[in-house]
Parts: C-alpha cells; structure tokens; sequence
C-alpha cells in the first residue's frame, strides 16, 4: 500500500494526464526553413536572419503556457493538500472523541487494542502524510511558475540608461558632502 489514499490517486491521475497534455506545450516550435521556394517573379529577397533589423524575441510556447499550467497545478495540488489536511483532523477529532467515552489502551508494539481506535489512527496518519505530500507538490509547481514568469521577462535589448542627475557628491581637501540638487524655477507673472 502505498499509503495515498485512492481518492487522492484519482486526482493524481488527472493531474499526472494534465500535465502529459501540456507536455508539447514544454517543446519550442521548430523554426521554419528559410529554403522555402521563391515564386517566379518575384526577385530574390533576404532571409529573415539576413534583415537589418533583429529579430523579435518570441516567448517559447512551453514557458508561454507553461508558467499558467504550473500556476493551476499549484492551486490544484494546494487545494487537494487542505482537503487532505481537514480529512487527517476530522479522523483525529473522531479518534479524541471515542477514546474520551472508550478506554483506549496501547499495546506493547505502540497500537491501540480497540481495532476501531487502531483503524482511525491509521486513518489519521494516512491523510497527513498525504497532505503533506499535496502541498509539497503545490510549492514546487509554485516555484516551477515563478521560475517560469521570470523567464519570460528575457529582452532582447537592455533598458536605456537614464542618469539620475540629483545626487550631489562633492570632495574637496579631504572633506565629502553629499547633497541634492534641486531645479527651482521661478515663475514669472507674464
């Protein structure tokens, strides 16, 4: 037994295909041959690597999409972990309950004599571990879609370079002062 529960099994399922169907998505596009055949005609004309100007930087369709696919993942898997999470503490406020009206002995080998008892530890201890799981799981697809948005954020060319001219740093005979500069203008009545 593996110790997952089989209605966390089912969600596992439907998110292990979820992710086979975005897989393709992970792939860059290949790009097209630039040995396409000219029409009659129609002169010779540069390939597109051949152009003055560069290319545009496209987003691979894998970070594209992948970054939402990661992001519903995280919810996903976070939600399954709470539910998971609520089932272990229901099981264990079932547990404090029968044993307040029973008396709920442990044996030598660290198991309750009362099967029911036993079995709803069991229980409990089998929805947090699988909790724990499911939100493991959330945080890494959490992390795998902030890895994949700042990936996104790539250009192509750096920011211009705008001074900032307020800073005032001056040196002189072994004195520094720092200061700023501030543009005052004045307004005239004209």
């Amino acid at each position: 037994m593996s110790g997952v529960p089989l209605r966390a099994r089912g969600w596992a399922a439907a998110l292990g295909a979820a992710g086979l169907l975005l897989a393709p998505l992970a792939r860059p596009a290949l790009a097209q041959s630039d040995t396409a055949a000219v029409p009659a005609g129609a002169g010779a004309q540069p390939a597109p690597a051949q152009s003055a100007e560069p290319m545009p930087y496209r987003t691979p369709p894998g970070i594209k999409w992948g970054k939402w696919g990661a992001a519903l993942l995280a919810v996903a898997a976070t939600g399954i972990g709470v539910h998971q999470h609520n089932a272990g503490n229901n099981a264990y406020a079932t547990l404090v309950r029968y044993c307040g009206n029973v008396t709920c002995t442990i044996g030598s080998d660290g198991r309750y004599q009362d099967g029911f008892a036993e079995g709803t530890y069991q229980r409990v201890v089998r929805d947090d571990r699988s909790a724990r799981a499911w939100i493991v799981a959330g945080q890494l697809a959490a992390v795998g879609s902030a890895v994949l948005f700042v990936l996104e954020l790539r250009h192509t060319s750096e920011p211009p370079n705008i001074p900032y001219s307020g800073l005032l740093v001056e040196s002189e005979r072994g004195v520094t002062r720092v200061g700023w500069r501030v543009p005052v203008r004045i307004l005239t009545g004209r």
